[in-house]
């Protein structure tokens, strides 16, 4: 029987339980009064057999219609958030059978007030679900209380806020992949000086986005392994790139020495094209995240590492965690979803691939 989940009944549910078929048609519809002990033994019996039945139909057949809102920064084509935004397209089919519509409310990740304003939309649409990446740490704990107080789950994807409230977070740990980027650039011999490139974002600068966390991961690992090693940082503009050029002209012409660098960011392109450009090949770079610029650069040699994460996969969990949850009142296993960290080089990245994780 549990092997065929097609052929089981709610009959045959409420025998494995040892409860009424009332009881456990209340616990798959959420309505009426339960004890906290048939509930889970409801739910422990349909998960261990995969039971999933006539609810799709019961929704569909209904007029009931959900909305789960995804709140994430705008980008333009081939950035990150390119990446994110796929994996909500691809978990939209899926949503659809459950009548979930999932609608995503951008925000500029340089512009604290646009997060703000993105914020009080996605509240005005009173939504039955929430994912988002909280990259304005204080703000993004202002929307969440009231969510919370809503009664509203809410699911963080690439970074998450330690406090109390969220239904689950999937993505990479972020001290941790910094840690690994150290390990990467720093341990091997005569590395004495480190150049650190991050993105300046004006005066919304949050102190708690995940490339700080990379960073202080990063750090860990050189205090503890090598504490003679001196790193040195500047800040380039994502979006302006004869003031990176300038920026970079400088740098190595203060540090001709150095010959490692590592961008906690996406954007490690910026820093290997202009080393293309110079013609410098003699550095040793690492940076993060499978863009399609990043991975040219990882081919030419101008980037050594890249230590990748499966967004779209991350998202399509996220959306899916909220899906069990609002349709079959199931919490995921785990709270933090810790998923891998992949380091690719010239010699594999084209024999790297996350379909299957879909």
């Amino acid at each position: 029987m549990e092997n065929d989940s097609r052929k089981i009944t709610i009959k045959d549910v409420a025998k494995l339980c040892g409860l009424s078929k009332g009881t456990v048609d209340r616990v798959l519809h959420n309505r009426g009064e339960v004890s906290k002990e048939s509930r889970r033994r409801v739910l422990e019996v349909i998960q261990r057999i995969g039971y999933k039945p006539n609810i799709n139909a019961s929704l569909l057949a209904s007029k009931k219609h959900y909305t789960l809102l995804c709140l994430i920064p705008q980008f333009a084509p081939g950035e990150y958030w390119e990446l994110i935004y796929t994996g909500i397209n691809r978990a939209m089919e899926k949503a659809r059978d459950y009548n979930i519509g999932i609608e995503v409310i951008f925000y500029d990740q340089f512009d604290r007030e646009s997060f703000r304003q993105a914020a009080r939309r996605l509240l005005d649409r009173n939504p039955q679900a929430v994912m988002l990446a909280p990259i304005f740490g204080e703000d993004a704990l202002d929307l969440t209380s009231t969510l919370s107080a809503r009664d509203v789950p809410y699911v963080y994807i690439d970074s998450k806020l330690e406090e109390d409230g969220y239904l689950a977070y999937f993505g990479m740990p972020m001290y941790q992949s910094g840690y690994l980027a150290a390990s990467l650039l720093v341990d091997q011999p005569d590395v004495r000086e480190v150049a650190n490139f991050r993105f300046d974002r004006g005066g919304d600068r949050p102190q708690d986005n995940p490339t700080s966390c990379r960073r202080e991961g990063f750090m860990a690992y050189v205090a503890e392994k090598f504490p003679e090693c001196r790193l040195h940082e500047d800040f380039l503009k994502p979006y302006d790139p004869e003031y990176n050029v300038r920026v970079l002209d400088a740098f190595f012409e203060r540090h001709p020495d150095v010959r490692h660098i590592v961008t906690f960011n996406s954007r490690a392109h910026l820093i290997s094209e202009y080393l293309e450009k110079r013609g410098i090949s003699d550095r040793v770079l690492v940076g993060f995240d499978k863009l399609a610029r990043n991975l040219d650069g990882l081919r030419k040699g101008s980037v050594k590492f890249l230590i990748t994460q499966r967004a779209e996969a991350q998202v399509y969990r996220g959306i899916t965690a909220i899906i069990e949850y609002m349709v079959f009142h199931t919490a995921p296993a785990e709270r933090d979803n810790f998923m891998s960290m992949d380091i690719l080089t010239k010699y594999n990245v084209d024999y790297y691939t996350d379909n299957y994780e879909f």
